[in-house]
């Protein structure tokens, strides 16, 4: 979480991770302010979401979704696919479409949200 919170940067952050195993998919989201995770994060989201990404361990595949609001109200959405705790970065296409998929809706393009290539996490 930390690794994504400097990706992050600057901003109003909001993560989501869905991970899906074999007995079904679960969904937690925490909501923090960047580029650093400090004690005003509220840890129950944070728990819930550090929880789901450990569970890429034993099978189980997550998709995690940062989506930041900049200070001039600008959104950006970047995406990885975790497993074994290993986050790969998706392209900006990659995420365009999870968020389609996320949204349920297939045909409009979301001139809201800029997509980007999420970087890689260290």
């Amino acid at each position: 979480m930390r690794s994504i919170a400097r990706a992050a940067g600057e901003g109003a952050h909001h993560v989501t991770v869905v991970l899906v195993a074999s007995d079904g998919a679960d969904q937690a989201e925490c909501t923090f302010t960047g580029p650093v995770l400090d004690e005003s994060t509220p840890d129950e989201g944070l728990v819930q979401t550090a929880f789901l990404l450990a569970g890429t361990t034993i099978g189980g595949m997550a998709m995690t979704v940062l989506r930041t609001v900049g200070p001039n109200g600008t959104v950006r959405l970047m995406s990885w696919a975790v497993r074994d705790l290993v986050a790969r970065p998706a392209t900006a296409e990659q995420s365009r479409i999870a968020h389609r998929i996320g949204k349920d809706d297939f045909t409009s393009m979301s001139p809201e949200v800029t997509f980007v290539d999420a970087p890689a996490l260290v």
